[in-house]
């Protein structure tokens, strides 16, 4: 029996040929690994956005989805013993995840980033406030710790200041159209209403129409009217309808949203207030006819 004897070079050569095929084998392995996990989180985001409703534990927040990239968050706060909710907007793009307004205060905002990156596994790559009360701006602190860039116009940021909260950076005034890959967000100043600085978000892709200063169908009054310009408001409302005529979906800052009918409604709320104050129409009536 002939016994083959490799020389030292011969030898070099095999140990390199079995540390190869072992850092082939090692690798295969390693990207399946990669894959399954990469596998397994893109799946769970597509069964998570596939949901209509998803909430945190103590239904505090909640993220309802009105198409595959925009979601309402909705988030509640006790006042005078009643659960009053306020709602916002999460914008899917591709260019990340934004939010439109940071809800009651900052412990509710960080249940709402958490609960977006448990479902949505992308950050939150910005945000935008519509005018600087608590409802809208309350959880402000929180989203920047988080470090989420938030951006409005120069009257809320100086308003929000005032109001005692960290200022958004006022870029909106000069960029108020954000093009957020193939999706486009419309920022605009309509007028006073609700209050000084409010303004609107328009979806041009979806025909949603965001606000504070709308009314759900449900509502009877024009709640809380502190910072109002009563006078002024259904004419910021009769500008939106003139403004934005094939709105198919509007959200209001409160309860439940609707279609293009929200807006008259809105405006109806205004007059039945009006007339409870015995202020004159007339006036408005002609202007709007």
């Amino acid at each position: 029996m002939q016994t083959t004897v490799l020389n030292h070079k011969d030898l070099l050569l095999l140990l390199s040929f079995i540390l190869m095929v072992g850092a082939l084998v090692f690798s295969g392995i390693s990207y399946k690994v990669y894959a399954a996990n990469k596998g397994k989180k893109t799946l769970n985001a597509i069964r998570s956005t596939n949901k209509r409703r998803i909430s945190n534990k103590d239904g505090s927040v909640n993220l309802t989805k009105i198409n595959n990239d925009v979601w309402v968050h909705t988030t509640y706060t006790k006042m005078d013993g009643h659960s009053v909710p306020a709602n916002g907007l999460l914008i899917r793009s591709s260019k990340g995840l934004y939010l439109v307004d940071a809800t009651w205060n900052d412990k509710l905002a960080k249940e709402l980033v958490k609960l977006i990156k448990q479902n949505f596994h992308q950050k939150v790559k910005g945000a935008i406030i519509t005018h600087h009360k608590i409802d809208r701006v309350g959880g402000i602190r929180a989203l920047m710790k988080a470090n989420i860039p938030v951006e409005s116009t120069s009257l809320v940021a100086k308003m929000t200041k005032a109001a005692g909260y960290p200022a958004p950076k006022p870029s909106l005034d000069n960029q108020p159209v954000l093009k957020l890959g193939k999706t486009i967000v419309e920022t605009y100043y309509p007028g006073e209403a609700h209050t000084k600085d409010n303004m609107t978000v328009w979806l041009p892709q979806y025909k949603i129409l965001f606000g504070d200063m709308f009314f759900a169908l449900e509502q009877r009054n024009v709640g809380i009217i502190d910072e109002a310009n009563m006078e002024a408001w259904p004419y910021t409302i009769q500008n939106l309808m003139n403004k934005y005529p094939d709105a198919r979906m509007v959200i209001p800052g409160h309860y439940n949203w609707g279609d293009f009918s929200l807006l008259s409604h809105s405006i109806d709320n205004l007059k039945t207030y009006q007339s409870s104050k015995q202020m004159d129409f007339s006036q408005y009536e002609k202007d709007i006819i």
